[in-house]
């Protein structure tokens, strides 16, 4: 008989929900420094825009090195805990501990140890996001039984991540508002989050204890071999290269999109810089309308023809998407942004699946973990230059805080907004494009197909 845990189907729908709560909690923690950080920096702590830029990417640099490396722990960790969801729910719990330290102000009169202390709060995060996005992600592969599961999950786990940006702009300004607004506003804001992510990591490990461990996603032979021999043998994949290649430039877009968002919507729009609902919400809204086209698109285009398709229909929607930025046109800024997030949706599912697709194709050779770790590595690379990227255009423009709304400024903005995740976005479809990109044909997502074939 059929239930809302599993049916003759497969996974049920209580699980699946379960499963996306995950990544909905551990989204809240990890989505509100980019959209705010840079804001908090520079307004409330005084942090000039270039040292503020450098303080976010400090640590994402840090992960470059240091992602793969603890993917390929993680893996470890599982095996001598018995279970990856144990190592989940502690890395997720770590994320809700450290979250209201992010926007905490020390009484410091230094600039130099203010700019430590948040470099080293982010970077202690960003291993808890790290432990959690590796095993989260393997999971997925453990628990599949074809590759049509595979995707749901992965569809699942980020359709959560949308829905809590979606719920972050909406509910920052009044939880903000509610602490007493300015620097006190952010640290009780921060507070409320992190108690609703315990309470959605509590619905996250109910739900996905019980659920069958169908394959184990790393490779027969990976355990023998050494971190190097495991990088080396990732980096003769040229189309997982590529792949990988492109998720640095699109988290450097989506890095910079979010940085300069509070300064487009407060000096081109007049609105509060926290107050993101116009700016931000239709791209995440479209990002939740997205996710659920990409399983269909990646079983008629496969994974790689989703990915390259869905690149060159971004950098049109953001154009448009820009242009309503600018020009304040509300009705287009909407719509383009709708357009916008439902193209990133497909991107994210279908970089994701590629990855795993890799790893499982990888017999005897870099474990899951270490695929997943160079996947997170190359987005938080992104990020990380797109916070550089956006410091270095504020002080370009000659950007200060409290600096008054002069027509040259907002060009400098408006200017800033495009060329900051416009670029990139290019690079990523070229890349794609590329004979280096191509040369492996992705394997199919239907059901029977595939690297899972066999586990049907």
């Amino acid at each position: 008989m059929s239930n809302t845990l599993n049916t003759h189907q497969g996974i049920g729908p209580m699980r699946l929900s379960g499963f996306g709560a995950g990544s909905f909690a551990a989204a809240l923690a990890t989505m509100l420094p980019p959209m705010l950080l840079l804001y908090f920096l520079t307004e409330y702590v005084r942090l000039d825009p270039w040292l503020a830029g450098v303080v976010l990417a400090i640590p994402k640099l840090w992960d470059v090195v240091a992602d793969m490396p603890i993917g390929r722990y993680s893996d470890q960790l599982a095996a001598k805990l018995g279970s990856r969801l144990r190592v989940a729910i502690w890395s997720g719990l770590a994320l809700a501990i450290l979250l209201p330290l992010t926007f905490y102000h020390p009484p410091l009169s230094s600039k130099a140890l203010l700019a430590a202390f948040y470099v080293v709060i982010q970077i202690l995060q960003a291993i808890a996001f790290t432990i959690f996005g590796v095993t989260n992600l393997a999971m997925a592969g453990d628990l599949a039984a074809d590759a049509v599961e595979r995707n749901k999950l992965l569809t699942m786990s980020a359709l959560g991540g949308s829905i809590a940006g979606v719920a972050l702009v909406i509910g920052v300004p009044v939880m903000v508002k509610a602490g007493g607004g300015g620097e006190r506003g952010y640290v009780s804001m921060t507070l409320m989050v992190a108690a609703v992510m315990v309470v959605i990591y509590t619905f996250y490990f109910s739900s996905v204890r019980g659920m069958t461990r169908h394959a184990a996603t790393d490779s027969g032979h990976s355990s023998g071999m050494s971190l190097r021999q495991g990088i080396a043998d990732m980096l003769r994949n040229k189309a997982f290269v590529a792949v990988v290649i492109a998720v640095v430039a699109v988290g450097t877009a989506g890095g910079c999109l979010y940085a300069l968002l509070a300064y487009e919507n407060q000096y081109l729009l007049g609105r509060p810089a926290e107050d993101l609902l116009i700016v931000m919400g239709p791209t995440l809204l479209g990002n939740v309308l997205g996710l659920p086209l990409a399983v269909p698109l990646m079983r008629r285009l496969g994974d790689r023809g989703a990915l390259r398709v869905s690149l060159v229909v971004a950098v049109i929607t953001f154009a448009s998407y820009w242009l309503g930025l600018v020009c304040a046109w509300t009705p287009v800024t909407v719509i383009g942004g709708a357009l916008f997030g439902i193209t990133n949706g497909v991107i994210v599912v279908s970089a994701m699946a590629w990855v795993l697709d890799s790893a499982k194709a990888s017999h005897g050779g870099a474990s899951v973990g270490l695929h997943l770790g160079m996947f997170l590595s190359g987005q938080k690379l992104g990020l990380s230059l797109g916070g550089v990227i956006s410091g270095g255009l504020l002080s370009l423009i000659g950007y200060h805080a409290g600096a008054p709304a002069t027509p040259e400024l907002k060009q400098g903005i408006a200017l800033a907004g495009l060329v900051g995740p416009l670029a990139p976005l290019l690079i990523a479809c070229v890349v794609v494009y590329l004979p280096g990109g191509r040369t492996a044909t992705s394997p199919r997502t239907e059901k029977g197909t595939g690297p899972y074939a066999n586990n049907s």
